[in-house]
């Protein structure tokens, strides 16, 4: 990873995080057991493409939020022309699921103009009518069915390069392969990654939790969910609220990972428990810090973007905190708030929420401070 590595925000009202600085690189974990790596080829005609996509074996509809139809009509026809004077398509990647569905790691955009030209109801609106074609320019207007049946048959037995990332690969391994392969024209996002990965109990309960009122009204509902952006909210605060900051070895997004791990064997009562605690943050957030809560203090003297670091270290000391404990800073609100905005004025713990962020003492002291003045009012 680069040193000065950032975390780009899409919604535009999340401040950009530097996670680490320009001296500082991240802590490099262990690496997986190259032996867990499971990927096999497999050639595959067209024809058995399009069978699955009609059947549902191949998974395009993204849990992972990605967007399918990225490219044009022109775009897509001018990839049925290639397949036409078979030219060969670039490799696509799928992850086997436990249910034998094929999700598509890399490829979605061709795989899209595919189901679009042969795959859909002849009378759907979205089926892929030929255009902008560069070299065949007799078949433009055509539909598959109205193409000649030589060439019909052509584009059926077609081969294509496929590798198939086989079920039981190890979470970690999958999450790496999933990071390093996807190349299309919109990648997938760490959350998207984490979503299609650990499929099951904690991919449901960080999207539960990142789609919950609570949540919503705390974030004034600034966090763009289109490509799981809450999620990562979400799933950074059940890491540093479930593993806890003192486990935190200086890799975010192996931490991020680790919780992952962890959730999908925790107990329904404890899933439970977590769910309660974080709602808990939500709402005692949104209560007693109002449309400044997760803000740092811009040098104008307003507020400015939701800040990511200053989100967790917040919400996740509330979690910790009893029900009547975060009654009584509610009460207590006016003391906090001016303790909390000195706390933002103070150059110190402006620099921990703004550089190097994902580096062990900066982790660190910003809960250590929050932690502090939250006692402060309590005792």
């Amino acid at each position: 990873m680069n040193n000065s590595a950032i975390y780009e925000n899409m919604g535009g009202e999340i401040e950009n995080e530097q996670l680490y600085s320009e001296n500082d690189e991240e802590i490099i974990t262990e690496p997986f057991n190259p032996k867990d790596v499971d990927i096999v080829s497999q050639p595959m005609v067209i024809a058995n493409i399009v069978e699955n996509l009609k059947d549902g074996d191949i998974i395009l509809d993204p849990d992972f939020q990605r967007i399918p139809d990225l490219w044009n009509s022109q775009k897509q026809s001018r990839l049925i022309e290639s397949l036409i004077i078979r030219i060969p398509l670039p490799t696509f990647y799928f992850d086997a699921g436990e249910n034998e569905k094929l999700i598509v790691v890399d490829g979605l955009q061709r795989l899209y103009a595919i189901k679009r030209f042969m795959a859909l109801e002849k009378d759907d609106p979205k089926r892929l009518i030929l255009t902008g074609l560069e070299y065949l320019t007799e078949y433009n207007g055509c539909s598959f069915e109205m193409l000649p049946p030589s060439i019909q048959k052509r584009i059926k037995a077609q081969t294509i390069t496929t590798y198939i990332i086989r079920a039981g690969t190890p979470d970690r391994v999958r999450t790496s392969i999933f990071t390093r392969i996807n190349t299309g024209g919109l990648t997938l996002q760490p959350a998207e990654i984490k979503n299609s990965v650990y499929r099951g109990q904690a991919a449901d309960l960080l999207k539960e939790l990142a789609h919950s009122e609570e949540f919503l009204q705390a974030t004034r509902k600034k966090i763009n969910p289109s490509r799981m952006l809450d999620c990562e909210f979400v799933n950074r605060f059940l890491a540093f609220y479930l593993l806890g900051v003192e486990q935190y070895g200086g890799n975010l997004e192996e931490f991020l990972n680790s919780v992952m791990v962890r959730l999908q064997k925790e107990s329904k009562d404890r899933l439970d428990i977590c769910r309660r605690d974080f709602l808990k943050a939500m709402k005692y957030a949104n209560s007693i810090f109002g449309e400044t809560a997760f803000r740092k203090i811009n040098i104008d003297g307003k507020y400015g973007k939701i800040n990511k670091p200053l989100y967790d270290a917040v919400s996740v000391n509330l979690a910790k905190l009893s029900e009547n404990e975060c009654e009584k800073l509610l009460i207590k609100k006016d003391e906090l708030n001016h303790k909390y905005t000195m706390l933002l004025k103070d150059k110190d713990f402006v620099g921990i929420i703004t550089n190097g962020t994902a580096k062990i003492p900066n982790v660190k002291e910003r809960y250590m401070k929050i932690n502090r003045i939250f006692r402060e009012v309590l005792e």
